[in-house]
């Protein structure tokens, strides 16, 4: 952040001495002086120069909110989010967590084991609200996350906690590549691409990096394959033969 607001110090005090300059040079100007086209070029200059300190600000930028994202998914390492467990009257979320999960994952669970658990947002009378977990041993997140797949058909939900940017990569990355093609592990999205290979991804950049497959030609009509094609030619040659010996 240091090195960010120096350069964006120096950007402006080099733009107001700059175009200072060009002011009075203009102000001096007499009709007959070449004064307009040397501004001219010098601002041609200085323009190019201006526009590179921005393309490296915005870089430096991009590599801060990164930072930011990594870290801020660090903080929320041992969280996961809970979907579709119906609300109650004074529920007492950590214990209907932790019955649910011993339940269907069989987990070795007590509430003794979660730092804190709460609904998200606000309540809404057409809308349930998913449960944040956070476990006090990453170990036992990383157990009922392994073992989410045993929740299948009943209607609830285990997913990671997301940074905002991660999870609108993540949605971006279904959409173009599929729901069955995208998953999310230790807050990294991962997408499964041709011959079973997988791309991390962690921000737009990359999602934009992956080339989508070409899709296989269709067949075209009245073609034979070569299998049919060798199948056909021993039928021709067999039927010749009958028709020899008749």
């Amino acid at each position: 952040m240091e090195g960010i607001q120096k350069s964006i110090a120096e950007l402006a005090e080099s733009f107001n001495t700059t175009m200072a300059d060009f002011q009075s040079q203009i102000d001096k100007a007499t009709p007959e002086s070449p004064t307009v086209s040397s501004v001219a070029t010098q601002f041609s200059a200085f323009r190019a120069f201006t526009l590179k300190a921005i393309e490296s600000l915005q870089q430096q930028v991009e590599l801060l909110d990164q930072h930011m994202d990594s870290m801020e998914m660090r903080s929320r390492r041992k969280i996961l989010l809970i979907h579709g467990v119906a609300e109650a009257t004074n529920e007492d979320t950590s214990a209907r967590v932790v019955d649910l999960l011993k339940m269907h994952l069989k987990a070795d669970l007590t509430t003794d084991k979660i730092s804190r658990s709460h609904r998200m947002g606000r309540p809404r009378s057409n809308k349930t609200r998913c449960i944040l977990v956070k476990f006090r041993d990453i170990s036992d997140r990383n157990a009922t996350w392994s073992a989410k797949t045993a929740l299948k058909g009943t209607g609830v939900i285990i997913s990671e906690f997301l940074t905002k940017p991660r999870h609108e990569v993540f949605m971006a990355a279904r959409e173009r590549f599929g729901v069955r093609n995208c998953y999310t592990r230790e807050g990294s999205v991962f997408v499964l691409v041709k011959d079973g290979d997988r791309r991390c991804v962690t921000c737009r950049a990359d999602l934009d990096k992956i080339q989508v497959p070409p899709p296989a030609p269709a067949p075209v009509a009245g073609a034979v394959s070569s299998a049919g094609a060798a199948v056909d030619q021993q039928l021709t040659k067999r039927t010749r033969k009958q028709i020899a010996r008749s």
